[in-house]
């Protein structure tokens, strides 16, 4: 397993370990609540596990570009030309990622003075979220772009190949 290969394997397992932590966790607050004493320090664990479910999980999507895409421009484009339309978003997206990555780290450096109030944790644990989903989301955008780079240009209509 190249490390890459292995790198996606964490991520869908840490991903999936979160969130059966968040639905443990609610539940067990659920249940606490209804018998009259509540774990209210649950909440803030749960914010914080919610948190890394949804980056990762969007991570993910992105990987699989299971996220929502308008392709109108694409397809209106001829053959030769999608395949630098698509190289160019991902060259785009890159840039944002990185940017946004890096102000997600000074975000973390300010939030790590912060403690939730119930359990102590710093704020930061939810704040390095941002850095490393736009770390891996960098990571498939660099796989994508050399896909693209190696891929052939597309010759002729899509009819023509059809």
């Amino acid at each position: 397993m190249s490390l890459y290969s292995s790198l996606r394997w964490a991520e869908a397992v840490v991903a999936a370990l979160v969130l059966t932590g968040v639905v443990a966790l609610v539940s067990w607050a659920t249940v606490t609540r209804y018998l009259g004493h509540p774990n209210i320090w649950v909440l803030e664990v749960t914010q914080v596990l919610f948190a890394w479910t949804c980056l990762l999980a969007a991570s993910i999507a992105f990987r699989r570009s299971s996220h929502f895409s308008v392709s109108l421009l694409e397809e209106l484009l001829p053959p030769k030309l999608r395949g630098l339309l698509r190289l160019l978003q991902q060259i785009v997206m890159l840039v944002l990622l990185v940017v946004l990555g890096w102000v997600g780290l000074d975000f973390v450096e300010v939030a790590h003075r912060r403690p939730l109030p119930l359990t102590g944790i710093r704020f930061s644990w939810v704040a390095v979220t941002i850095p490393v989903a736009c770390m891996l989301m960098g990571i498939t955008c660099i796989e994508n772009i050399v896909r693209e780079l190696r891929t052939p240009i597309e010759t002729g209509s899509d009819e023509e190949t059809s």
